[in-house]
């Protein structure tokens, strides 16, 4: 009887260890507010993005005679770290913060700062849940206030301005 009661406390904290060391980011599909992502899982981490993409026109190859990497090193961008608060405002926020993870959001804008894409990144052990980054990305649509600025605002004369933004959550 003895053993039973040991094997089955053994068993118990196994079970509970492997649960912690979960993630409660799942891959595959979901819906948020009408908007439905799509979650593909890496090597290394998690790729959340939504599954209907506009379609965006490549930049030209010079700008004003300039080459186009050259147009986008010289293109300062204001508001890009606003959606840093959101992260707060989520639910999982007490279970991630402290743990070392970070959440990059990878933005496509067109000249005049419009978000045209949006994805995440997370570690592949995050405690985010798909759910969370739904609501991420509807208040980063809903809420950013992207400016860009570049000398002779060559920026309004590119299609796509591609730029990622991490945030390690201490």
């Amino acid at each position: 009887m003895r053993k039973i009661k040991y094997l089955i406390a053994v068993l118990f904290l196994l079970q509970l260890f492997s649960l912690s060391a979960q993630t409660n980011m799942t891959v595959g599909e979901f819906e948020y507010d009408d908007i439905k992502f799509k979650v593909t899982r890496q090597e290394s981490f998690f790729l959340i993005r939504p599954v209907e993409t506009t379609n965006i026109l490549s930049n030209p190859e010079t700008i004003d005679g300039y080459p186009i990497e050259l147009v986008m090193e010289l293109i300062k961008i204001d508001g890009s770290t606003d959606w840093k608060s959101y992260v707060k405002e989520l639910s999982d926020w007490n279970q991630v913060v402290g743990r070392g993870e970070s959440i990059i959001a990878h933005f496509r804008c067109n000249g005049n700062g419009e978000i045209l894409s949006l994805a995440f990144s997370t570690d592949k052990s995050t405690k985010f849940r798909n759910i969370s980054i739904g609501m991420l990305y509807k208040m980063i649509m809903d809420k950013s206030n992207l400016k860009f600025t570049s000398p002779n605002d060559m920026h309004k004369k590119m299609n796509q301005i591609n730029f990622s933004i991490i945030y390690d959550i201490e």
